[in-house]
């Protein structure tokens, strides 16, 4: 048993008439797809206790000529401005709690702090290995999910080209 699709011979020759320009865009395209897909499942993984730091998962994407960098996690991307919405200190509770610019505390912990008074202590990773699980759970619906994004690109694209013809 076979299937064909009509025209898909024209739709190779036009992939292929492509400048390497339209090629990268519609590989951007799927690959920000994917990213924001992993973003999304960290977010929904996080514990309810650190829900306010969900604002910091942000992605990266730069594509050069011969490699390419895409991370999805915390503390990637462009830096949050100083928060002014945490609530003040309080009196024998001198933190502020688990927020965008510390939640990496929460996710891996840290070793034994110490400052100028002494030891600050130690936190226990709460959720360690987070994006990596997250990255697997979000592999199913983002495969389909960066084809459905490639293949809308892809159209656009080859619309550019019928335009200049």
């Amino acid at each position: 048993m076979t299937d064909t699709i009509d025209g898909l011979t024209a739709i190779i020759k036009r992939m292929e008439s492509l400048t390497d320009r339209g090629k990268v865009s519609v590989m951007r395209s799927a690959i920000r797809t994917g990213l924001n897909a992993i973003g999304k499942q960290i977010r929904r993984d996080l514990d309810p206790k650190a829900k306010d730091a969900a604002k910091s998962v942000r992605s990266r994407f730069k594509a050069g000529r011969r490699k390419i960098i895409a991370k999805v996690g915390f503390g990637v991307g462009p830096r949050n401005k100083k928060r002014t919405d945490l609530t003040p200190r309080t009196a024998g509770r001198p933190g502020v709690g688990i927020g965008p610019n510390n939640v990496h505390w929460w996710i891996s912990g840290t070793a034994l702090r110490r400052n100028r008074y002494g030891s600050t202590g130690a936190m226990p990773a709460m959720q360690p290995g987070l994006a990596r699980l997250a990255a697997v759970k979000a592999e199913v619906s983002m495969s389909s999910k960066m084809a459905k994004a490639a293949a809308r690109q892809l159209e656009k694209e080859v619309a550019k080209l019928q335009r200049i013809k």
